[in-house]
Formats: structure tokens, C-alpha cells, sequence
């Protein structure tokens, strides 16, 4: 008989989502202010890096600032603004279809609930949670790649689907934290629990997680590894020289590559 595998507490789940704040602080990349620019800024970035978003979105907005001229905007100018980014025929398409449909159906306001959301053009749940978290303060989980990945090695869910992890989170994560989810997994996703070869020996949260395959041995590239991580190494990790495994360790107050 197959032994079930025990699920994290929701003392542990909280103790995690606030250790990992203080180093992923602030909101997320596509947190643009307003509803509208927000839902733009995350439609634009599904299967897209968030940088190349960013640069575009000065120009998207200079010529259609908002729902009302954008729906109003030729899906070709559209498409010219956006073609450097994955997907961009459809991305114009949909930016323009939701913009009408914002005026159509919703007296020219973004929908502040799910159900209104995901009538939208290109709108998932992923996007609309991430609107009603940044927005208008309602409690929702938007689980992406990252958030289902990381969840799922920390023995918080055991599912196969997104919309599973969601699901299950929303019960298992406080209220007060299910905004901090999407914000704090999706940066530790990328620079640290990454999907081959998680720099587990980086990781601040490595005592609570149950990945069998954790990588714990410091690798000899391990500075130049954490320097390409950017915004994590400005959080303050450096090497604690005093640990012979040479263990990563969070030293808020050192700069990077420090050592103590």
C-alpha cells in the first residue's frame, strides 16, 4: 500500500510566504496601477518575458492610453506596436476585442470579479486573479508555471494541473497571503527553483521544502550563476565563508558576493 505523502500545515505555508517576502518584496512586474494598463501589461505577457512587455508598453499606451481608443484602434497599428513579442497577431487581436467589450459590456470599466474577468478576450484565470489581487484587493491566487511548480516541490499540493494548484491553494493559504503567492513564487521560481537543476544550495526556504531531488553541493560556478539572477542577488546573498559546505545564506545587510 501506497504511503500518502503529508501536506504542509498552514503554520509553515505562512512561515514560508513571509520569509520568502522579505527577499521578493514590492509587486509584480506587470502591477502597472490602473486595471487597464495591468490587464494589458499581463494579456501581452503570456509566454513572454516581461522585459521585452516593458518595452513596448511607453509606445501601446502613447497611441492608445485607453480602453476606449484602443478599441477603436486598426489591429494592424496594434500588431505593428506589438510584433516584436511571442504571439502578437493574436495578443492585438485580443487587446482590441477586450477593450470593445470593456465598453460594450462593462460601461467602459475593467470587471472587478472572475466571472466578469475571463469573458474578456485572452483572459484566463491566471490573468484575472492577478487584476483582482493588484487592483481591486480581492483575495485570489494567479499560479502560473512558477507558483504550480514551486508549490508542488514544497509538498504544499500534489496536483498536475494549474488549475488544480489553484484550487488547492485558495483553501490552504490565509486571505491575508494569497496575494503574496503569485508575487513572491514567481521571482523565486526563475532565479531559484528553476525547472532543471533547482539552486536549491541558494535556497532560503530549503529546510521546508520535500523535493527528493534537492541540489544542496554549492557548484564552482555558483557566484557567476547568482549574478545573472539580478534582482535576487541585490536582496543580499553572498557565500558565508565560515561554512565549510559553503552553503548560500541570506545576509540582508551585505551586499552581493560579500563574504563574512
Amino acid at each position: 500500500m501506497k504511503r500518502k505523502k503529508r501536506i504542509a500545515p498552514q503554520e509553515e505555508i505562512v512561515d514560508v510566504l513571509l520569509k520568502l517576502r522579505k527577499h521578493f518584496s514590492g509587486p509584480g512586474t506587470m502591477e502597472l496601477g490602473s486595471p487597464f494598463r495591468t490587464l494589458v501589461g499581463v494579456v501581452l505577457s503570456a509566454r513572454t518575458r516581461d522585459d521585452q512587455v516593458l518595452k513596448i508598453l511607453p509606445r501601446l499606451f502613447k497611441e492608445f492610453p485607453d480602453a476606449s481608443t484602443l478599441a477603436e484602434a486598426p489591429i494592424l497599428a496594434v500588431q505593428k506596436i506589438v510584433s516584436s513579442l511571442g504571439f502578437f497577431r493574436q495578443k492585438a487581436k485580443n487587446l482590441v476585442g477586450l477593450s470593445k467589450m470593456i465598453g460594450v459590456s462593462f460601461h467602459g470599466r475593467v470587471p472587478s470579479s472572475m466571472e466578469g474577468l475571463v469573458q474578456l478576450p485572452g483572459v484566463g484565470r491566471k490573468t484575472a486573479s492577478i487584476l483582482l489581487v493588484s487592483c481591486f484587493g480581492v483575495p485570489a491566487v494567479a499560479v502560473d508555471t512558477h507558483v504550480h511548480r514551486v508549490t508542488n516541490r514544497l509538498g504544499w499540493v500534489r496536483t498536475r494541473t494549474a488549475e488544480q494548484t489553484e484550487r488547492a491553494l485558495l483553501v490552504l493559504v490565509p486571505d491575508r497571503l494569497k496575494s503574496t503567492v503569485n508575487r513572491v513564487f514567481v521571482k523565486f521560481g526563475r532565479k531559484v527553483c528553476v525547472p532543471r537543476r533547482p539552486r536549491c544550495w541558494a535556497c532560503p526556504i530549503a529546510s521546508f521544502c520535500r523535493f527528493p531531488g534537492k541540489i544542496l553541493k554549492l557548484p564552482a560556478h555558483a557566484e557567476e550563476i547568482m549574478k545573472k539572477a539580478g534582482d535576487f542577488l541585490e536582496r543580499g546573498v553572498s557565500v558565508n565563508a565560515l561554512d565549510r559546505k559553503k552553503k548560500w545564506e541570506f545576509t540582508p545587510k551585505l551586499k552581493a558576493g560579500t563574504e563574512v
